[in-house]
């Protein structure tokens, strides 16, 4: 079954209630009924075959938060194809190993993405958004062949595992199902609340979290196009919150800015992952707000593996495992650190096109997640990364893919790259005597064409 068939179900049961309150930059709101959001797909729907669209065509997409990506995603996995929501940061060697790696038979974008995309659009069918409606842009002359991709297969979504280039992960309708059942059973919300929206949609989390979740168990998702604290605390007051799932350095911000004077009294829960929440972080977190914060851990390949529930939170650990994942520590002192091994059938099982990439991260069934946690009173502790990857803000990087970046620009001769205290930094041979201090300038300014800005390091140093 695909999880469009239940998302369908669930809104056929709302009427004219709320699905989405889409925050607007001059603050005004759109309100988006269940009723209306399932007309929106269907017309979506409509359009896309119409574009031309098929069974099994593989169809990237570049947009920003808002119920028109809900309806494109949603609408998309109802007729059959397959979406591959990329990160909007992307740049020129990402955007090279995708489009090479997926081929995909379409694209739909933002309107203002058209000047980066345009290299890759020759024989594909483009459809563009602006000011909200979407227009044909570009017909396929040459339709191509379906994709060969099972029909149990939901979406393709790109990670990395520290190879230097991303890695198509094909996820199962299966495993949205079971990651938003598993994490509604930690977050234990109820039908009519309301959840805030941070986290852009592309990734895998807020996927699960902030897009099924609400969906399927009837929460009211506001939407919200800023970071600015300020700003989500009005949100938080005006929209009545009761829930917000984001990563570690936004609670992090909101307690930097909090003010007492500002009505919070509708929050009950914080849920937390994509990168680490220090155990001091968490209490001061906790108690600065008066609320529970709900700290997971999950990967591309499968959201979530493991999560803290309500009033059984730990500080410092990510959690017991989910119900229905197998899992070991691949260490011979069971409590000792080591690798973190999952199995689960409904979990990515491929990459897509990446036959050797496959064969190393999933032996008999189990998939290597390349991080390294141990047990602790039924609880997961995460210490680190053993793949060449490191996140910064939720953001994964790939260590070996910025040197490849830097590597590119003319007159270095080699780099080494670092992670250290949350910052990234660079270490550099050049092949000339140039002035260091105009050249670094201009060695960012190269790489924020050819890499996400937040790849960047912040640090450029020359080695002798």
């Amino acid at each position: 079954m695909k999880i469009t068939d239940i998302v369908f179900q669930s809104l056929g049961t709302w009427g004219d209630h709320p699905a989405y309150i889409e925050l607007l930059p001059d603050n005004s709101a759109v309100y988006t009924s269940a009723e209306k959001l399932m007309e929106q797909i269907n017309d979506m729907g409509k359009f896309l075959k119409k574009s031309g669209i098929q069974n099994n065509y593989l169809v990237a997409f570049f947009l920003r938060n808002s119920v028109d990506f809900v309806s494109v995603f949603l609408s998309l996995m109802d007729i059959g194809a397959k979406p591959v929501p990329v990160n909007l940061a992307y740049r020129k060697i990402e955007l090279d190993e995708i489009f090479s790696n997926a081929d995909p038979h379409a694209v739909i974008a933002e309107q203002e993405f058209l000047p980066l995309i345009a290299p890759y659009l020759k024989n594909k069918i483009v459809i563009l958004r602006s000011n909200g409606k979407f227009k044909l842009h570009q017909a396929s002359k040459n339709q191509s062949d379906p994709a060969d991709i099972e029909e149990r297969i939901a979406s393709i979504n790109y990670t990395y595992r520290g190879y230097g280039y991303p890695l198509g992960a094909m996820v199962p309708h299966a495993q949205y199902l079971m990651g938003a059942e598993v994490l509604v059973k930690g977050l234990k919300p109820v039908p009519g609340e309301n959840m805030l929206v941070i986290l852009p949609f592309y990734y895998i989390f807020p996927l699960i979290g902030c897009l099924f979740v609400p969906l399927l168990y009837q929460m009211t998702s506001v939407l919200s196009q800023t970071v600015n604290p300020l700003k989500l605390f009005d949100y938080i007051r005006k929209y009545r919150i009761n829930s917000i799932t984001a990563v570690p350095e936004i609670y992090e911000l909101l307690f930097n800015c909090r003010e007492e004077s500002v009505d919070l009294s509708s929050l009950n829960v914080f849920v937390s992952g994509g990168s680490r929440l220090t155990k001091e972080n968490y209490q001061k977190i906790i108690q600065a707000f008066d609320i529970e914060l709900l700290h997971g851990y999950g990967l591309t390949e499968f959201t979530p593996v493991s999560r803290n529930i309500r009033k059984q939170a730990k500080a410092g650990t990510i959690g017991p495992f989910c119900d229905g994942i197998q899992y070991q520590i691949s260490c011979s002192d069971h409590n000792s650190y080591g690798e973190i091994l999952i199995k689960n059938s409904n979990m990515t099982n491929s990459y897509y096109k990446r036959t050797k990439e496959t064969q190393d991260a999933f032996k008999d069934g189990w998939f290597k997640t390349g991080d390294i946690g141990k047990m602790e009173n039924d609880h997961l502790i995460f210490l680190k990364e053993k793949k060449n990857t490191r996140k910064l803000k939720g953001n994964m990087i790939d260590l070996q893919e910025v040197r490849k970046a830097i590597l590119m620009y003319p007159g270095i001769k080699d780099a080494m790259i670092d992670f250290a205290d949350n910052t990234l930094s660079a270490g550099i041979m050049m092949d000339t005597e140039k002035d260091m201090k105009d050249e670094y300038i201009k060695i960012k300014q190269f790489l924020s064409e050819t890499i996400a800005a937040y790849k960047i390091p912040k640090l450029i140093k020359r080695m002798e």
